[in-house]
């Protein structure tokens, strides 16, 4: 294969692997994969949400606690990453994505709660040494909240037909 032709397949790969990895970071959230949400961050790696509703977390063990104390009260969470921008240099990339999310459960008085947003992830991301692409720093931005009660039912999270997204993965035959 030409040099060329190597270095610009190389390039869709690792955008296409970017992509996928904000897709998994909304899966395994959405599906409380928390061991599959664990391997998407670098081992130093730090994660963010700012105002109205700041948290941060530094290392995997602590951002997977954070998503844990973000999720548990919520009886239904969703978040969709949408429409995204992917820059690469080397082994290192920044990303942007959009992200809607939606969530109905309890406050500590089991009063019900309701949460919808529109935000903007900003992402540095690292291929490490196993060449898989993970999160250095992601940063989220809220652009929209909105907290006023909405009706419709909530159904649980099964886990799929299949469990977490990486166990499909594996079942396919997929690396993950």
């Amino acid at each position: 294969m030409k040099p060329d032709l190597e270095r610009r397949m190389r390039c869709v790969e690792d955008e296409l692997a970017i992509r996928a990895l904000a897709a998994r970071f909304s899966d395994c959230a959405n599906e409380r994969d928390f061991c599959g949400f664990a391997d998407l961050w670098s081992a130093k790696a730090i994660w963010e949400i700012g105002p109205p509703l700041p948290a941060k977390a530094q290392g995997v063990d602590a951002i997977v606690d954070m998503l844990r104390r973000l999720l548990t009260p919520q009886k239904m969470f969703m978040q969709m990453t949408h429409s995204g921008v992917v820059t690469i240099a080397g082994d290192r990339a920044t990303a942007r994505f959009v992200e809607r999310e939606r969530g109905k459960g309890e406050d500590g008085s089991g009063a019900p709660t309701f949460y919808e947003n529109l935000a903007v992830y900003n992402d540095e991301l690292i291929r490490e040494a196993d060449g898989k692409w993970r999160f250095g720093h992601r940063i989220y931005v809220y652009r929209f909240l909105d907290d006023s009660a909405y009706s419709g039912r909530v159904f649980p999270v099964t886990g799929g037909m299949t469990g977490t997204s990486n166990d499909a993965a594996r079942k396919i035959g997929v690396e993950t």
